[in-house]
């Protein structure tokens, strides 16, 4: 708690470590680098539903005031119902403006929003919500069926019960109680209204229509039938009818064979004495190829690098596939102007990779004692990822489109404490380039603060700054905090990339009836007390947590307080840059101007109508 008799002279600070100020905190271990997509992950089952929808937010939502909270959270499909009976073309216009601002929709958002358009009965609102095939997959599609689909199960189900219940056999305990916690589970997600009724189930068979070979080759590929199974069974899907562009997609899904010259037959026999020889027959997606990655030949890496569509993929796998040969392939590629649509986040993934590997750098950035930064001259092996100069002007200008409208002065406070060791990079990587987009202060902290060895301006110093920024010691975030207290300097928006494994404090002395008194600060105290006599600044927290399900320890005492800071998580055993887009997003739809893209957009609904508006907007991200 803050102290008493608050001085107005300026006052002393040091860090002071709760455990000492020196060490690591509890070593975790891991590796960053999952891959996104298009196409969402297996469903789960009904208990995991039934445990998201138990975790749902209960508080009141106006789709006037605060229509952002119905895509960002974990919101109830009644109240998704009342938001789009609200303002239907607001609740559109908004995940519209999200998703083209880079930031992520929630999957219980899209689920439960479809879900809640099919029980409306408004099928223009859910036939536009399936036009964004990057959001609304089979996944999805089966989430939000499944929801509508709960009454008719639970029936089914308690028929089945009561039938056992009163059969002259043996029953064994087991079997009804499994029945029950399955019908425990459809209850909990049962909807007050809706059904899979025979005008939703139309609706499903009709955007199944629409699915391109390409797509259900991909689902073919990559997904488990099984999904496709209850879909069919639920909405009574005819495999020729309704699979025009795939005829044997559906029976393949029940067990049949695909045609034998077809790649998913090819894929489904790969083993490692064979992958490579079918390398060369087929254009074996790396997606199946990785599993043999260890068989691989640098003949057969640079085939792959020669025949996947995009360049993007080879340069995310990287990793796997670098060899002379895959590089060579690259260079081709680059050299006649392919375009690369990495995410920005893998994008400075991959050139830190690159630049790691043509340095031989230790990955190890963990040090005992004091901790020093220093810019170290390395000898550079001109043979190894040759390509990276020709990348970096490619990433400087990704960069350099992002706008972040956020209210200035900006500090960036870095936490390069001993925690951090798994993801000193990552961390300092987002630090430099948000330093950079936003022409921000930038410090860092462990027991005390320090400046960065420069400034990072351009992709290349923010990779370079990375790579030479060290991690050691305790962790102590009010010590970054506390000069701008003491000065009084107004700062109107503090980011803390942190793990919020705080563990130290500063001392603040203060002269109070000509006697010196010592106050102890940490964060939270320190932020109240500038909040309350420098100025109210905003506070956004990017969150390296071991639990994503979380809020962090620093995040919940300030939530104690009364305090709002945005937060952004990141795992913090398996930091993964991909997800720096939607972190620009966030930040983006914070800003005043979210607003007025949202009107605009509102606006242009209700002149075109939604499902033009929304066939516009799906033409323009295919392009």
């Amino acid at each position: 708690m803050r102290g008493r008799g608050r001085g107005r002279r300026g006052g002393r600070g040091r860090g002071r470590s709760a455990s000492g100020g020196r060490g690591r905190s509890g070593g975790r271990r891991g590796r960053g680098g999952r891959r996104g997509g298009a196409h969402s992950a297996p469903p789960r089952g009904t208990d995991s539903d039934a445990k998201d929808v138990a975790e749902t937010e209960q508080k009141e939502l106006d789709v006037e005031k605060n229509v952002k909270d119905f895509f960002v959270g974990n919101v109830s499909i009644e109240q998704h119902y009342k938001g789009q009976e609200q303002n239907r073309d607001r609740y559109a216009a908004c995940m519209a403006v999200l998703e083209d601002s880079g930031v992520e929709i929630a999957q219980n958002a899209r689920v439960r929003g479809l879900a809640a358009a099919w029980a409306r009965h408004d099928h223009d609102l859910a036939g536009a919500l399936l036009k964004n095939r990057k959001s609304f997959g089979m996944v999805e599609v089966l989430k939000a069926l499944n929801l509508l689909d709960a009454g008719r199960q639970i029936r089914v189900l308690e028929k089945k019960m009561k039938r056992l219940q009163l059969s002259s056999g043996k029953v064994l305990p087991h079997t009804l109680g499994k029945l029950k916690s399955k019908i425990d589970n459809l209850n909990a997600i049962k909807p007050p209204f809706g059904s899979a009724s025979g005008a939703v189930c139309k609706h499903v068979r009709n955007w199944v229509r629409t699915l391109t070979k390409e797509e259900l080759e991909f689902y073919a590929l990559h997904f488990p039938t099984g999904g496709w199974k209850k879909l069919a069974d639920i909405c009574h899907i005819n495999p020729k009818k309704d699979f025009p562009n795939l005829e044997w997609f559906l029976p393949f899904c029940y067990g049949e064979s695909a045609p034998e010259d077809h790649l998913v037959s090819r894929c489904r026999t790969l083993t490692q004495e064979n992958i490579n020889g079918l390398i060369k027959e087929f254009p074996i997606p790396y997606a199946h190829a990785k599993d043999h990655k260890t068989h691989l030949t640098e003949e057969s890496k640079a085939c792959i690098a020669s025949y996947e569509k995009k360049l993007d993929t080879i340069l995310w796998y990287y990793e796997d596939l670098m060899c002379e040969a895959a590089d060579k392939v690259i260079m081709e590629r680059i050299g006649k102007g392919e375009e690369i649509m990495l995410p920005c986040g893998k994008f400075l993934d991959r050139l830190l990779l690159m630049k790691i590997r043509r340095e031989n750098i230790n990955d190890r950035h963990y040090h005992y004692g004091v901790v020093q930064d220093v810019v170290t001259q390395r000898v550079v092996d001109e043979s190894k990822a040759p390509f990276y100069k020709d990348l970096l002007p490619m990433a400087q200008k990704r960069i350099n489109d992002i706008s972040l409208t956020l209210e200035s002065p900006i500090v960036i406070m870095g936490d390069a404490s001993g925690s951090m060791e798994i993801a000193i990079k990552t961390s300092t990587i987002i630090a430099g380039i948000l330093t950079a987009i936003t022409s921000a202060e930038l410090v860092f902290f462990n027991t005390m603060t320090r400046s960065p060895l420069f400034l990072p301006k351009t992709v290349e110093e923010v990779l370079q700054l990375a790579v030479d920024t060290t991690a050691g010691g305790g962790t102590t975030p009010a010590a970054s905090l506390y000069p701008y207290f003491k000065d009084k300097k107004i700062i109107k928006t503090f980011i803390v990339v942190t793990d919020e494994e705080e563990n130290g404090t500063i001392q603040h002395e203060e002269m109070e009836s000509d006697k010196k008194t010592t106050y102890t600060y940490n964060f939270c105290q320190l932020y109240k007390r500038y909040h309350e006599e420098v100025y109210p600044a905003k506070l956004v927290f990017v969150s390296f947590l071991r639990n994503q399900h979380s809020e962090g320890t620093m995040v919940t005492l300030l939530k104690n307080e009364g305090f709002k800071p945005l937060q952004f998580k990141f795992e913090g055993n398996r930091p993964d840059l991909t997800k720096l887009d939607k972190l620009f997003g966030l930040l983006s739809a914070e800003h005043t101007s979210f607003e007025d893209e949202l009107k605009q957009m509102e606006a242009e609904i209700k002149l075109k109508g939604l499902t033009q508006k929304f066939e516009e907007i799906a033409s323009l991200r295919k392009d």
